[in-house]
């Protein structure tokens, strides 16, 4: 049996990471599944090894992601990824690595504050290495999420404009293009200017029909409909809502349960409570079957909130707030609830979430002071 060198390998490790961040998906776990053929009659090189070990978890994150699993086993991956660093002395590209995929890790697992913890220390490793461009990108891309949902707006701005600066020389790849227009609009929401987001979403669902690909179209449809209600014009936002709600039936994607407690949430302000109800039971069967316990707040706040009439429902999912970092949730939902309240006359329970809105903002703007020292 012949020898593989050690570096043809790696070049090939190179293109499953390219396909990866395209979100090549078919590409991918072929070239996967070629490297690790590969691997077996390859000269011995424990640099390469790591590597490998590295874009595994790395892949089995995207995978999870993209497709709606019952992925019980993504804290258990997390534990041997660990082990990885434990095991070896991982230095500038490497070292770059383990931080970045730490750090998706935990961005998926919704803990706001450790995965923004690893993507500084991946920052640091940039200039350690030969790093191109599009991996620069790759890495604003990724913090522009973080600090898009803990509402560090301007960071956030910032570095997806310097994302979305440079896929533009890219063809290839159209659909962080997208994705960098989603949290563009998403950063205006916050800023209360949804109707500056409209535009952009709507470029980004004419770019997804072009690319082809379901997922963004999707994507795009949920985010238009959040903009819409975020207008109040709910007869807008309920038809993007069911448009994407049909894209992510049909292609299993994990954003299933969260276009479900869209719709609900726009289907209760319509006082459509039967079909509101409907969506809401929906979308709890999807999020306990792929685990997704943030969904499952949110589902449970509508339910407290809307659907019973129970405010220790709510009070619940607050508390999942802020015991992962996410402020921005609690200062929306909060005002929401309050504002809710209020117009029932409940005075007391709505001073309730007006003050815990108030103390969101204050970690929200205590955040950003940290992040500029």
């Amino acid at each position: 049996m012949s020898v593989i060198p050690y570096d043809l390998v790696a070049t090939k490790m190179n293109f499953w990471y390219t396909a990866l961040k395209n979100n090549w998906s078919g590409k991918a776990e072929d070239t996967r599944k070629e490297v690790e053929r590969e691997l077996e009659q390859m000269e011995e090189n424990q640099d390469v090894i790591v590597y490998y070990n590295l874009l595994l978890f790395r892949h089995n994150l995207q995978f999870d992601y993209m497709y709606s699993h019952a992925g019980g086993s993504l804290a258990s991956r997390f534990d041997e990824f660990k082990k990885i660093r434990d095991q070896n002395n991982l230095e500038g590209m490497l070292e770059y690595y383990y931080q970045f995929f730490a750090g998706m890790y935990h961005f998926r697992q919704k803990e706001l504050v450790h995965a923004l913890n690893f993507y500084r220390n991946a920052e640091k490793q940039l200039d350690s290495f030969n790093c191109d461009e599009l991996e620069k990108a790759e890495f604003y891309f990724k913090i522009s999420e973080v600090y898009y949902h803990m509402k560090q707006t301007f960071f956030s701005m910032n570095y997806a404009s310097q994302a979305y600066n440079i896929y533009e020389k890219y063809d290839t790849y159209g659909e962080r293009r997208v994705q960098c227009q989603f949290i563009l609009s998403g950063n205006c929401r916050d800023q209360m200017l949804p109707e500056k987001a409209i535009p952009r979403l709507n470029q980004a669902l004419n770019d997804s029909n072009k690319i082809g690909s379901a997922h963004l179209i999707g994507s795009s449809h949920l985010n238009l409909g959040i903009c819409y209600n975020q207008l109040e014009e709910l007869e807008r936002a309920s038809s993007h809502l069911q448009k994407a709600l049909e894209v992510y039936r049909e292609v299993n994607h994990s954003f299933l349960s969260k276009a479900l407690f869209n719709l609900a949430h726009v289907r209760a302000k319509q006082d459509e409570w039967v079909t509101a109800n409907d969506l809401y039971f929906e979308g709890k069967e999807s999020a306990e079957k792929s685990h997704n316990t943030y969904d499952l707040a949110k589902l449970k706040m509508l339910k407290g909130l809307y659907l019973v009439h129970d405010l220790d429902l709510v009070r619940e999912s607050f508390k999942f707030y802020r015991e992962n970092g996410l402020y921005a949730d609690v200062e929306d939902y909060g005002i929401l609830a309050g504002e809710i309240l209020e117009t029932e006359e409940k005075i007391r329970d709505a001073c309730e979430f007006y003050r815990i809105a108030c103390d969101a903002r204050r970690q929200i703007q205590r955040s950003g002071y940290v992040n500029e020292s």
